[in-house]
């Protein structure tokens, strides 16, 4: 009798501890869901790009240079000139990455009609960009149509597929910034050692003190010099440039005492005499 209550008291522990273990132990991750691309390709391959606005009128054009593999405003007449260089500060490798392939949030779907695209806002895009690879090896040709409803994603597309994703609001915002606020180089000023008409005057006699300076920015800016005559400030002078421009600025002292005077212009110097 204690054989059989034993027995059956181990079959019962060993139901037990089967169904413990089946229950307790971890069930398998769910599979992730998965991650799309609306369009890939290594960002080096980025030849040109023009980015548009159509809704607002604004479009910026944007290519390769071959010599040193910067991006530059696209010349403004077919086989014309690169324009200015654009403010890596902005572009930098986040632009060409960005328009190399945007990760996907949703797929929404496939093969959409014309009606269907014309419901995500395809029909009046809020945004385009015309990808161009290598030697005109590949060309896309990139749609932005409505935000979401929540707010956070644009629906997106390649214009060569039916297919439409939805992509962060933050990607989008990125690239409409570069087409509303163009990457110029903003204005950054430079000055030459200044130049004095006469390195040794008699007392009361006007030496002029020239000095070159130059914006080697893109946008028009102004810069202030601030002359200093043994330390002491004696007069200061704003200049206003377009980019890429150069002005020559005088300043004219006249001095009354013999000595060496030292003329400080920001960060440039030099020395005359009066005798």
């Amino acid at each position: 009798m204690k054989l059989k209550a034993i027995l059956i008291m181990v079959a019962i522990l060993a139901i037990a501890g089967t169904t413990y273990y089946f229950v307790s132990r971890p069930k398998p991750a769910a599979p992730a869901a998965p991650h799309y691309y609306v369009w890939s390709f290594d960002m080096q391959h980025l030849q040109s790009v023009t980015m548009s606005l159509p809704k607002q009128g604004l479009s910026q054009s944007f290519v390769k240079n071959k010599d040193d593999s910067e991006f530059y405003f696209a010349p403004t007449v077919p086989g014309g000139p690169d324009g200015p260089m654009v403010d890596n500060q902005r572009w930098g490798g986040g632009i060409p990455l960005l328009l190399s392939g945007p990760g996907a949030n949703r797929l929404i779907l496939q093969n959409a009609t014309d009606d269907q695209l014309t419901q995500y806002g395809f029909d009046a895009p809020n945004f385009t960009a015309t990808l161009t690879l290598d030697n005109d090896s590949k060309i896309y040709e990139v749609q932005v149509g409505d935000l979401t409803p929540d707010g956070t994603n644009y629906y997106t597309r390649l214009t060569s597929t039916g297919d439409i994703f939805t992509v962060d609001k933050s990607w989008y915002d990125v690239l409409s910034g570069i087409v509303t606020k163009p990457p110029y180089v903003p204005a950054t000023f430079s000055i030459d050692r200044p130049t004095v008409s006469a390195t040794e005057v008699a007392a009361g006699t006007p030496v002029d003190i020239s000095i070159n300076v130059t914006n080697t920015g893109n946008m028009s800016g102004s810069y202030d010099l601030i002359m200093k005559i043994n330390g002491d400030v004696q007069d200061t002078k704003t200049v206003t440039l377009d980019g890429q421009a150069t002005q020559a600025v005088i300043f004219t002292v006249t001095e009354k005492v013999a000595g060496k005077y030292i003329v400080s212009i920001n960060t440039r110097n030099i020395t005359f005499t009066v005798q």
